[in-house]
């Protein structure tokens, strides 16, 4: 199989989708990564996406530090910048630059993490890019990975089950989205040769229900996600496909507006200390 630099966009970039990404930050997406972080770091992050994370991380956490982002797709680069620019605290101590996980644009052992979030379960060659990972990670530094598991998925009340469902069926329709990544992921990185005894895996989730406003972020985001045309569940049936994206983006829309609704989404952690060599 030859695994391509980009899976997750590989029909074209869509702007309506790294929106739905824009809403993450350390704080709901990797505090797994708190308790090992240390205020003068030099960390990457691979994946940065639209670069909410990234910009987190260096304006709230590292102080004395400095956070590269990294991305194949220039898109993303741009709006990561973007968004950097539009930091109201004038963020200087973050970049972003092209660059494939699976062939980083650094030297061995030159950072003290390394963060990847939501990017291995859409990889075609996972284990190749956990041990990329580990290589640009200095000895005694940190590599800190977090995976959807999309079959644990759950919506409720039960009429917007169909909701979870479309989550996993337009998952399996993807290059290489993997929906049951979260649950794997350490049996990955031991498969990539991290050792075990370094090695501590977590769970978190995340959850819709009383903050009205992450629910709209999510649902409303989503919605327009959806109906921009950029979802693809039946590649080969478009009457099918615009069926199913419409019935979903109207879920979206009354799921936001039933007061009882919830929706969680589970994810896997790990974070691995790279061993120092003797």
């Amino acid at each position: 199989m030859v695994t391509t630099e980009q899976a997750y966009y590989n029909r074209g970039f869509h702007k309506s989708v790294s929106d739905t990404h824009a809403w993450r930050t350390v704080e709901n997406s990797a505090k797994h990564v708190i308790p090992v972080l240390q205020p003068d770091f030099h960390v990457l992050d691979a994946g940065s996406g639209p670069g909410t994370i990234t910009i987190d991380f260096a304006k709230t956490y590292l102080p004395q530090g400095s956070i590269i982002g990294v991305e194949p797709t220039q898109e993303l680069i741009d709006l990561a910048n973007e968004n950097k620019a539009k930091d109201p605290t004038g963020v200087l101590n973050v970049s972003f630059q092209l660059g494939s996980i699976y062939n980083l644009p650094f030297d061995d052992n030159t950072f003290d993490l390394v963060h990847a979030h939501q990017v291995l379960l859409h990889l075609q060659d996972p284990i190749k890019a956990l041990r990329e990972l580990e290589r640009v990670t200095k000895p005694g530094g940190y590599v800190c990975v977090r995976d959807a598991d999309l079959e644990s998925s759950v919506a409720y009340p039960e009429k917007f089950e169909f909701l979870s469902k479309y989550y996993v069926s337009k998952g399996k329709s993807a290059v290489s989205t993997d929906t049951k990544a979260g649950r794997k992921l350490r049996a990955r990185a031991l498969e990539a040769g991290y050792a075990p005894e370094n090695l501590k895996t977590t769970f978190s989730s995340w959850l819709m229900a009383d903050d009205s406003l992450i629910k709209n972020l999510w649902a409303k985001g989503t919605a327009t996600r959806i109906r921009s045309g950029s979802e693809v569940v039946f590649p080969d049936d478009p009457v099918k496909n615009k069926e199913i994206n419409d019935e979903a983006a109207r879920l979206w829309e009354e799921w936001l507006k039933d007061g009882s609704s919830v929706f969680t989404m589970a994810h896997y952690e790990i974070v691995y200390q790279k061993p120092i060599q003797n």
